[in-house]
């Protein structure tokens, strides 16, 4: 059996990834988990949760799928990009990595949108009380306890020496109109940094949200061959 591991973003919920992880379902006999990270089920409760939770959280999942399964992949999304790359370099059994929209150059939040044009342009036609990206990041993150961007912080400066230890295929995408990480700074620190042989897909028209964009199904379809090669 293969196992597919997906790890969904920073004060998110497995609905990031939920559309992926359905086309997985759907096209494969696979073993997908989209599990909840430790504080996420509410933005108050990541007030007692570390970023050493994520891990262990994530590790003890991902140690007995390597038990249990003949082949594991993992795939991480904004955040949980950075968790699924910490946890390929601890666990070599991994077979192939994927990162979408990972936040290795995630900023502290007045900085998160560099232009209000950016933020146009990823919420298209929507109102702006309507918006998945003004919902999602204006006002949850202002909900976020102090003590847990201080635990992002350090989510990121553990796990960002790691890419250069990645020996396995990776899948990097991107979206193109991402108004939360900045594209090119994201692509060229992976496509730079990552030793192993790389495949890269930027979404042009996709803001952050890459796995709930209207043109997803391009996505999942250079996904799902990357990992049946």
């Amino acid at each position: 059996m293969v196992a597919c591991l997906c790890i969904h973003g920073y004060t998110g919920t497995p609905d990031e990834i939920k559309p992926l992880a359905d086309y997985l379902r759907a096209h494969t006999d696979w073993d997908v988990l989209t599990p909840t990270l430790p504080g996420h089920d509410n933005p108050h409760h990541l007030r007692n949760a570390t970023y050493e939770d994520w891990i262990i959280f994530m590790e003890s999942i991902l140690t007995q799928l390597l038990k249990e399964d003949e082949e594991v992949y993992l795939i991480g999304f904004s955040m949980g990009g950075l968790l699924a790359g910490w946890l390929t370099r601890h666990h070599p059994e991994v077979k192939k990595l994927a990162l979408l929209s990972t936040s290795v150059n995630y900023l502290d939040w007045p900085n998160l949108v560099v232009s209000k044009e950016q933020l146009f342009v990823e919420v298209k036609d929507d109102s702006l009380e309507n918006s998945s990206v003004f919902g999602r990041y204006f006002k949850k993150f202002t909900d976020v306890p102090k003590q847990s961007k201080a635990q992002l912080a350090k989510m990121v400066a553990q796990a960002k020496p790691v890419f250069e230890h990645i020996e396995i295929p990776t899948f990097i995408a991107q979206g193109g109109m991402d108004a939360v990480i900045p594209p090119k700074q994201s692509i060229d620190f992976l496509m730079d940094t990552i030793p192993a042989a790389k495949e890269l897909f930027v979404l042009e028209e996709a803001g952050h949200l890459i796995c709930q964009d209207k043109d997803n199904q391009i996505l999942f379809e250079k996904l799902l061959a990357f990992l049946k090669e």
